[in-house]
C-alpha cells in the first residue's frame, strides 16, 4: 500500500469519526445528555487516535514509536472514558495493567501488522495476554479480597479468589512457557562444501593441436 492509500484511508477514517461525534453530539441535544461530563476522555482518545495515524503514514522503522505513543494515549483515554460512566476511579490500582504493559503490546501489534512482520505480532499478542491476565487477577484481589470498590464475596470468596489467582498464575507460567519454546529457532546448518576432483589434463586435444600445427 502506497503513501496516497493511506492516505486517503486516514481520511476517509477520520471523516467517519467525525460523522459519529457529530450525530453523538446532535443525539444528546435532543435527550439532554450533559456532554461535557461525557465527552471530555475524548480529548485523550482522539489526539491518540491521530497520533497513532500519522505514525501508520510511513512504513519507516522509527514510526514504531509514535504508534507505540498514540496507543499508549488512546488507551489512557479509553480506561478514563470507562471510569467516568461507572464512577469506578479506583480501579487505576489494577487498570495499570491495560496500559503497561498492554497499550505498549498493542501499538507493537498493530505495527507489526501494518508492516507485515509476523514476528513482531506475535511477540506483541503474548504482550497483551500478560497485561489481560494481570489486569484480570489484580482486578479479583483488590475489588473481591480487599473490596476498594465495595464489592466483597463473604466466605465464597475467600475459597474462590485463591483458586482464580492460581488459575491465572499457571496460564500465565504457561503463555510464557510456551512462548519461549515457539520463538527458539534451530541455528542453521553449516554450508557443505563440495569438492571436485582434478580433471585430468585433455591430452587428445592437445595431440590434434599439434598436427593442426604441423607443415
Amino acid at each position: 500500500m502506497n503513501n496516497n492509500e493511506q492516505h486517503e484511508r486516514n481520511t476517509r477514517a477520520l471523516g467517519l469519526l467525525l460523522l459519529a461525534v457529530g450525530a453523538w453530539i446532535l443525539v444528546a441535544r435532543f435527550i439532554h445528555i450533559d456532554l461535557g461530563s461525557w465527552l471530555w476522555p475524548f480529548w485523550v482518545i482522539v489526539p491518540g487516535g491521530l497520533i497513532m495515524a500519522l505514525g501508520f503514514r510511513d512504513m519507516h522503522r522509527s514510526n514504531e514509536g509514535l504508534v507505540t505513543f498514540g496507543s499508549i494515549v488512546a488507551v489512557t483515554g479509553i480506561i478514563l472514558f470507562v471510569q467516568n460512566i461507572t464512577g469506578q476511579w479506583q480501579s487505576w490500582a489494577y487498570a495499570w495493567a491495560l496500559l503497561f504493559p498492554g497499550s505498549i503490546g498493542l501499538g507493537q501489534y498493530l505495527w507489526g501488522k501494518r508492516t507485515g512482520d509476523a514476528a513482531a505480532a506475535r511477540s506483541a499478542e503474548k504482550t497483551i495476554r500478560v497485561a489481560v491476565v494481570l489486569f484480570v487477577a489484580f482486578g479479583i484481589f483488590f475489588e473481591v479480597v480487599l473490596g476498594i470498590g465495595g464489592l466483597r464475596l463473604g466466605m465464597a470468596g475467600r475459597i474462590v479468589v485463591p483458586v482464580l489467582l492460581i488459575v491465572a498464575g499457571v496460564a500465565l507460567y504457561v503463555t510464557s512457557a510456551t512462548g519461549g519454546r515457539g520463538s527458539y529457532s534451530q541455528p542453521p546448518a553449516p554450508p557443505q562444501v563440495t569438492s571436485t576432483p582434478p580433471q585430468p589434463p585433455v591430452q587428445q586435444a592437445d595431440f590434434q593441436d599439434d598436427i593442426a600445427r604441423r607443415p
